[in-house]
């Protein structure tokens, strides 16, 4: 056969990555470690198992880490400062890391082993971006990268955040107070403001930050989590399509081509008079009346391409 070769010389590259793997494992222990962090929050010490990588330490010591990739792959976002242990610079770091990150001990933490006593700074997410931005190593166009379900979503960067509206300050600043006594009240809040705007605007966002005390990283990684939340704008109705097993197997994808051609948007755009925003959802949890979409909290079950002029139409005149 042609690719019986082929078929032995990955079965020998198996073996030898087996082998490596388990003598690395087997014949080398490195003990008890200790990692020292600095970061926003304070300082802080616990003991990691010897051979882990610094980004799973972290991670398992509920330490929290700007990773995106959750220790998956070379992203460029674990960015920790080592000035003790760490070992050489890896070459699949070096394309993250700029001359200036580097004379500052710059490492990524899904690359660097735990193999002798660490010490570290955490930078938050904010400072991690621009550092990657002036050495060159991340695209300025951007802000992060996280990502939620299966892609990632982009977040534009403003070049200015235009300041807000005495009204809108004091609408603002009212949603904050009344959730002030709470801990951990974020969720809370953004929702109120998600609710009044149909968005999280970024310069309401910059003002939470500053009253709540929370970084604006944090907020951020909040709000590009939950589907509910949007950093664009949305409509009035936001038409949801279900394209769950069910509802795919009864038309949704014809169901949701419908909407787009009758709204004149794609899916996740938004109509310019933002009366309408479109998206697709994985299930809704009603699959006897499949195919099924939703407006805003209201359902259609047993949707027709017939149904779709006619419910526009409807809410399109409220």
């Amino acid at each position: 056969m042609v690719f019986t070769p082929v078929l032995v010389m990955c079965g020998i590259l198996v073996v030898i990555t087996i082998l490596l793997a388990v003598a690395d494992k087997a014949l080398v222990s490195y003990g008890e470690c200790m990692v020292s962090i600095k970061d926003e929050h304070g300082e802080q010490q616990f003991k990691a198992k010897g051979g882990d990588t610094l980004l799973s330490a972290l991670i398992a010591n509920r330490v929290k880490i700007s990773a995106s990739c959750g220790g998956r792959g070379s992203c460029g976002y674990c960015k920790v400062q080592v000035s003790a242990g760490g070992g050489q610079i890896l070459p699949t770091e070096e394309i993250f890391i700029g001359k200036e990150e580097r004379k500052q001990g710059t490492r990524l933490a899904c690359q660097v082993k735990v193999k002798e006593d660490i010490r570290l700074f955490i930078p938050d997410l904010l400072t991690s971006v621009k550092a990657m931005a002036k050495s060159g190593t991340f695209d300025t166009r951007l802000r992060w990268t996280f990502l939620r379900t299966d892609r990632p979503q982009i977040v534009p960067v403003p070049k200015k955040h235009p300041k807000l509206a005495r009204s809108e300050q004091t609408v603002m600043e009212s949603i904050v107070e009344k959730y002030a006594a709470e801990r951990g009240a974020i969720m809370p809040v953004l929702q109120e403001i998600n609710e009044k705007y149909k968005y999280l605007p970024a310069p309401v966002l910059k003002n939470v930050s500053r009253d709540m005390a929370i970084p604006l990283s944090e907020i951020y990684r909040i709000a590009t989590f939950y589907n509910a939340f949007s950093l664009k704008p949305r409509g009035k109705y936001t038409i949801a399509v279900c394209t769950g097993t069910a509802c795919h197997v009864k038309g949704a994808a014809d169901i949701l081509a419908a909407f787009e051609e009758q709204l004149g948007i794609k899916t996740g755009e938004t109509t310019p008079e933002r009366q309408f925003s479109l998206s697709a959802v994985r299930c809704i949890g009603c699959c006897g009346l499949a195919p099924v979409i939703t407006v805003n909290e209201e359902v259609h079950g047993l949707m027709t391409m017939k149904k779709i002029p006619e419910i526009v139409e409807i809410y399109r005149g409220k």
